[in-house]
Parts: structure tokens; C-alpha cells; sequence
């Protein structure tokens, strides 16, 4: 278990090895330049040419730099926590590698020419009817309450366009919940929803590495650019978060990357006693089992992270048919506090199937830390 082997930061110095200086100037280097020229992006008609040539010039080198360095290290460190300037300058190198990358994978889809657009203006026709397409393929694998839930929390006027030719009194819960006042998604929220919580567009990624960017290197260029999608997002959200039907708490689960170039430094973020706050909003799920940790054939998402106490959103409903069943939950970017394994109720610290697992909860266990600005985390993915 992570809780055994990670109970001290490792800090490795620079005067011990002075091979290292030499690779971590190469990657302080690569890190300084890309964001230098992040920090000069324009949102305007030529953006996605210079994402591309951006992504061009620097993904494939930063990550190559951050694995060779990753590479390096002795197997019995691979997931000893490292908050050193080197753990970090490699966390830095793999999520700018990666932002690049999605960014440039998002402009496909949505056309960002100025600042501040809308998500309709954005998206691109022919992605948003593959969205549509998918909810008429995944609606009607919901059970009657999970349809019924969809349709109270969606406005008439959208489900119309949307093209749900719905029974009178299906229709009415909309209707109803629309002239009580209550909050309902409009054609963007729902939209938003179904991209970001779809397993195949993988626009989620987009999302949550330009957030990253700015919370771990300070630049906001990357989350400003899919803030079209994730403004509503976040919107949608909350709304879904007034409606009992989607409101979730308990315990969640959810597997996490650490066998990467970003992993030491991560995990000297995430030690028992410690406190954090992600960017964005975080996807779990309430099905232990179905934690990516155990199903997915994924090297680096070999570790598991159970939330004891988890508050969020119920959002499979917006899931594609591929992920329909994986009882997915969205956290909101509120504090986790991370617990010792020995804090933990046994029926939760012993897994379903074995995986080094760290554990936190939403609930406060001590006063927060006073915010003293910006925090460079690396966020648990």
C-alpha cells in the first residue's frame, strides 16, 4: 500500500549528483521556453495553426525529456514521494506536453477565434450532432428514473431541439419544474455535459489539462482557450447539484496516475495530514470495482484513491453507452484532506481488489491552511 511505502518526502540535491543539474537544466530549459510562449498565445483566427506549431515545437521533447529523466530513476523510488525542483520540472514537462497536445486535439472540435465565445459559436456541426446521436443511443439504456431525472432537469424548449419526441406526461415534469423556477440546462449545459462525460470525444482531457497548466505552472492561456466548454460545464453542474436525483455522498473511488514522469511530485502533494484543492471538477465513482485503477488497461493508473467521504454530482446519465454503467460521480474542486490508512474505516481500507490506495476525505478534519496564493500542485488525474 502507498500509505506503507510513501510516509516520508524524498528530496534528492542537486550537490550529490552532478549528472543531474546537467538533465535538469535541460528540462528547466524546454519548461521555461514553452511556457514563455504560452504566455504570448492570442486567442484569435490563427490560434489553432499556433497551438499546432506550439505542440510541434515542444510536446514530443518535453515529454521525451521528463520519461528520460522518469526513466532514470532506480525502480524503488518510482513511487517514493519527491517534491525536489527536479520531481517538479518533470511534473511541469509532462502536463505542458500533454496540454499542448489535448489543446490542439480541441480546436478540432471547437473553433476558438476569439475570446470569451460561447460554446454554441464554437462547436464544430458535425461534433455537436455526434453528441446528439450518442444521448438518443444512451437514453434509452437508463432506467425509467434516471430518464425521468434527465427530463426534470432539462428545459422543454431544449429537449424539442435536442429531438426527444416525448409523451405528454413525460414532458409535463420539464414543464413543471420550469414554471416553479427551478433551475434547469439549456442546450450548452447539456451539451457541455455530454462531451466532457463522454468516454470516446475525450474532451475531458482538454478541460482538465489546461487547468492544470495554470495550476501547476501559473499560465492560464490553455484553460482559457476550452473555457467554452468548461464555463458551461461548470454551470451545468451546479445546477445538477440543486436537483435531489443527482446528488451523490459517500464513499467514491477513483484510479490515479502515478507510474509517470509526473508521479513523485504528485504524490509529496498527497501525503496524510496534507490538504488540496484541484482546479477542476473531479470525476470518481460510487461502484468500487469500476475504478480505473481495477478495469482499465492502463500501466500508469495502477493506484487507487478512495475518498471516504465524497460530495458530488451523479452525471452517468450523460455518459456514452461504453461507460453508461460505471456509476461515474463528479467531485467539485473542493479541499480533500488526505488520511493515514489507520484513520480509515477497515470496511473501506480493504479493497475489492488489491491496489496501492491513498485515502482523503471531503469532510474538514482539521482548519483549513491559510491561502497564501497560487499553489503549484500536481493534480491526481
Amino acid at each position: 500500500m502507498l500509505s506503507k511505502v510513501c510516509s516520508t518526502i524524498v528530496r534528492h540535491s542537486n550537490h550529490s549528483n552532478p549528472l543531474r543539474i546537467g538533465r535538469n537544466a535541460r528540462m528547466n530549459q524546454l519548461n521555461n521556453d514553452c511556457m514563455t510562449a504560452l504566455r504570448k498565445v492570442e486567442i484569435n483566427q490563427s490560434l489553432q495553426k499556433t497551438i499546432a506549431d506550439l505542440d510541434a515545437q515542444y510536446c514530443l521533447d518535453l515529454a521525451l525529456e521528463a520519461e528520460d529523466e522518469f526513466q532514470q530513476l532506480p525502480a524503488s523510488a518510482i513511487f517514493e514521494a519527491d517534491d525536489s525542483p527536479e520531481a517538479e520540472a518533470r511534473a511541469r514537462g509532462l502536463q505542458l506536453a500533454r496540454g499542448l497536445e489535448q489543446t490542439k486535439y480541441f480546436l478540432e472540435k471547437y473553433s476558438v477565434t476569439v475570446p470569451d465565445i460561447t460554446l454554441d459559436a464554437a462547436i464544430n456541426p458535425r461534433h455537436k450532432l455526434n453528441l446528439i446521436n450518442s444521448l438518443h443511443r444512451s437514453f434509452p439504456l437508463l432506467s425509467p428514473s434516471d430518464q425521468l431525472a434527465f427530463i426534470g432537469a432539462v428545459q422543454p424548449q431544449v429537449l424539442g431541439r435536442l429531438g426527444f419526441n416525448l409523451s405528454p406526461e413525460y414532458l409535463q415534469l420539464s414543464i413543471a419544474n420550469q414554471q416553479a423556477g427551478k433551475p434547469q440546462l439549456n442546450e450548452n449545459h447539456v451539451l457541455a455535459l455530454l462531451d466532457y462525460c463522454s468516454s470516446s470525444s475525450g474532451m475531458f482531457n482538454s478541460v482538465n489539462d489546461g487547468k492544470r497548466v495554470w495550476q501547476l505552472c501559473g499560465i492560464g492561456t490553455l484553460a482559457a482557450i476550452t473555457a467554452c466548454l468548461s464555463q458551461p460545464l461548470d454551470e451545468a453542474l451546479n445546477i445538477l447539484s440543486l436537483h435531489e436525483a443527482f446528488i451523490y455522498s459517500g464513499p467514491a473511488y477513483k484510479g490515479i496516475a502515478l507510474a509517470n514522469a509526473a508521479g513523485q511530485f504528485r504524490l509529496s502533494r498527497m501525503q496524510p495530514g496534507m490538504q488540496y484543492k484541484g482546479a477542476h471538477w473531479s470525476s470518481a465513482t460510487w461502484i468500487e470495482k469500476m475504478n480505473y485503477a481495477n478495469n482499465k488497461m492502463d500501466d500508469n493508473r495502477c493506484s487507487k484513491l478512495t475518498v471516504v467521504h465524497a460530495e458530488g454530482v451523479r452525471v452517468h446519465i450523460f455518459n456514452d453507452e461504453s461507460s453508461i454503467g460505471e456509476g461515474e460521480v463528479m467531485m467539485r474542486p473542493q479541499t480533500f484532506y488526505f488520511l493515514a490508512a489507520s484513520q480509515v474505516d477497515p470496511g473501506l481500507s480493504k479493497p475489492l481488489i488489491d491496489r496501492p490506495t491513498i485515502f482523503c476525505t471531503m469532510k474538514p478534519t482539521q482548519p483549513e491552511a491559510r491561502s497564501t496564493g497560487l499553489g503549484r500542485h500536481a493534480v491526481p488525474v
